[in-house]
């Protein structure tokens, strides 16, 4: 960790080049909007010169960096001691200046269109941008060539309110507004205030003898390779209604959106599965989240009435019945989700006494019980964030077998971002079971309605 205080800089990735910006002047205020989008082009101007085909062997080595951070946490230690190795004590104050920086923004060469493929770039930075990323950075913001931006927190450091209150606050300045508070520019800033990080350690990174390093590059970048080739993600955009409606219905549309998970995952796997969903515990003093678990006996009750295969020409009667059901459920999640946020959840209490059980080399009975561990095993892992201008967001699975569920409900649609791994063939069917399951309810609240799949 660093002292803000004593650090005015963020950085600046492009091409898997990392330069130092200076952003704030001595008391502590933005420059002026003039002064840094100079210093973004002159990091783009100074990234592109060095990815035009003819770098040496320094230059190379340096735009391939970042896929070290891409490695599992023993690999990237290894390797970050073996770049102090090399590079001595230029190496040394270059990982401290990337490292002491604010945060992250990557200006991809890219020009992604379609919500997936924004978030396979933003997931991940893709195969094409994943050397243009330092995945150790709490906070990395990214732009593309043609306008599109998104952010990445890392979760040791980021959960989910923190992250829609950052991004909030940037979303609300607008240019317009910014360059009212600019001043003008005096003389060329062009070349002030950039510092290409790595560049003093080019000589000693270009050495032949550095085979190790090579190495390490060479098996990051592969173990990456596999890493995104063998996930997957879709995002449902499901179009039909969302918040207004849900209420007018009188459901708390989170609630409901996980009654639909429920059910789209009791129709692809042919039962319920440990499901996770976040719940925020920030009035605590350092409090951070609480387990709220969708699985229960309504929710149960209410998946086994709708049955395996939808059905929109049901009786009155039945209509009555499942609706009756789908409140039960809804309801008996809106009261765990309360008692979670009050600290009176079983998730963290489980996690504490185990850890206070830990000095004694034996766990009690129950957590060795087969349904306790199945329980914990959470195959949907879910989460809930929603901003006007956040368009969708999301995160992987939590074990091989999972599902990364993160939702969004607006008031008149609903966006789910499903990942999981590719072998397994589920994202895009549990979209359809989705968008399926969500007209299904809108059918069973309103008897009238004889809208179809």
């Amino acid at each position: 960790m660093y002292d803000p205080s004593l650090h005015t800089h963020c950085i600046v990735a492009r091409n898997g080049r990392f330069f130092a910006v200076e952003f704030v002047d001595d008391n502590g205020n933005p420059l002026d909007m003039h002064v840094l989008e100079e210093r973004l082009h002159r990091c783009i101007e100074l990234a592109d010169i060095n990815h035009d085909g003819k770098e040496d062997m320094g230059d190379q080595i340096i735009s391939m960096l970042g896929w070290l951070t891409s490695s599992d946490r023993d690999s990237w230690a290894d390797a970050r001691e073996e770049l102090l190795r090399i590079g001595g004590t230029p190496m040394e104050k270059a990982l401290e200046k990337l490292e002491s920086g604010a945060l992250l923004l990557c200006l991809d060469n890219e020009r992604p269109m379609s919500k997936k493929e924004c978030g396979d770039l933003f997931w991940t930075g893709n195969l094409s941008c994943g050397h243009n990323r330092w995945f150790d950075k709490s906070i990395q913001l990214f732009v593309t060539d043609n306008g599109k931006a998104g952010l990445q927190g890392e979760h040791s450091m980021m959960d989910g309110m923190p992250v829609i209150a950052f991004s909030d606050y940037i979303t609300k300045q607008t240019y317009s507004h910014v360059r009212e508070k600019s001043g003008s520019v005096i003389g060329d800033c062009m070349g002030e205030g950039v510092t290409d990080i790595f560049a003093q350690c080019k000589t000693q990174l270009s050495s032949s003898s550095n085979v190790a390093l090579k190495s390490m590059i060479v098996k990051a970048e592969e173990d990456f390779r596999t890493l995104i080739t063998d996930h997957e993600q879709h995002v449902e955009s499901f179009q039909g209604y969302g918040s207004t409606l849900m209420k007018k219905m009188g459901y708390s549309p989170d609630a409901y959106a996980q009654m639909a998970i429920q059910l789209a995952v009791y129709r692809l796997h042919g039962k319920q599965v440990g499901t996770y969903e976040a719940t925020q515990m920030r009035p605590y003093l350092h409090g951070r989240t609480e387990t709220t678990r969708t699985v229960s006996l309504e929710s149960a009750k209410f998946v086994q009435r709708m049955g395996m295969v939808a059905n929109f020409n049901d009786s009155p009667s039945s209509l009555q019945e499942k609706k009756d059901l789908l409140e039960n459920a809804v309801n008996s999640h809106v009261n765990y989700v309360t008692k979670a946020a009050n600290g009176k959840g079983v998730d963290r209490h489980f996690l504490g006494m185990s850890m206070l059980a830990e000095g004694d080399n034996q766990l009690p009975e129950l957590y060795s019980d087969p349904v306790f561990i199945r329980s914990k095993t959470w195959r949907v892992s879910t989460s809930h964030l929603t901003h006007p201008n956040i368009e969708h967001w999301g995160f992987g699975e939590v074990v091989a077998d999972g599902l990364g569920v993160a939702y969004s409900i607006k008031p008149n649609s609903c966006i789910f971002n499903i990942a999981a791994r590719k072998e397994h063939g589920w994202t895009e069917k549990l979209s359809h079971l989705l968008e399926e399951a969500l007209l299904e309810m809108k059918a069973v609240n309103d008897p009238i309605q004889t809208s179809k799949l």
